[in-house]
């Protein structure tokens, strides 16, 4: 599972990467938590979802605060993910995420990155309007089982998808379908981590101080 995430970056620095930019209200996080909006690239632009997808057929928005993550191995099965994933994907920039492991009796945060530098996790997202007609546009980060040094930390990593790969994750055509499952499958990214402070365990503290390494 993964709850948390950070962006660590400015908006030069995704208009470099993903030749776009992002929405003017757009700054860094460093502590990224489900319910929030987050940055995220689909029908080439940028949007802020809400993360933790809400289904179509949900009758509030309180499904969604519970599915912030969807399997990449049940992904196009599951009632509550098989429609984004066929029909809506998107890519969540991020610098990094962060996961707990048990040690001495209390859990300790890691800091999880690639050599430090932005990269895109796989989602899906999904439409839902309440009864007055509001819209909400949510969406899911997609995990997959731990590989690598990751395997040590935790069971789960999220899904990386590389920029040579960013066209067919987003091609949603039904011809393509076999090319994201693929995706999935093959996602096996160079995922290093370091010990941070237990602070990034309160979703209210911020800034970069949380992703600094301690001993």
């Amino acid at each position: 599972m993964c709850g948390r995430f950070f962006l660590d970056a400015q908006a030069g620095d995704i208009v470099e990467h993903y030749n776009i930019a992002p929405p003017d209200m757009f700054t860094a996080r460093y502590n990224i938590a489900p319910t929030t909006p987050v940055l995220a690239f689909s029908e080439q632009k940028f949007h802020l979802y809400r993360w933790g997808l809400i289904p179509s057929w949900a009758k509030d928005v309180t499904l969604g605060n519970r599915m912030f993550n969807a399997r990449a191995e049940t992904v196009a099965e599951k009632p509550s993910f098989r429609n984004a994933y066929k029909r809506r994907r998107c890519l969540l920039p991020a610098s990094g995420f962060y996961e707990w492991r048990l040690e001495g009796g209390r859990k300790q945060p890691y800091c999880c990155h690639i050599d430090k530098q932005l990269f895109s996790m796989a989602g899906i997202w999904e439409h839902w309007q309440d009864a007055e007609g509001n819209e909400i546009q949510s969406c899911a980060l997609l995990t997959t089982e731990a590989k690598g040094a990751m395997q040590e930390l935790h069971q789960r990593m999220p899904v990386y998808i590389a920029p040579t790969d960013y066209e067919a994750w987003l091609d949603c055509r039904s011809d393509k379908t076999d090319e994201a499952d693929r995706l999935l499958r093959d996602s096996a990214p160079d995922y290093q981590y370091y010990t941070v402070s237990s602070a990034v365990g309160n979703a209210r503290n911020e800034g970069p101080d949380l992703i600094r390494p301690i001993e």
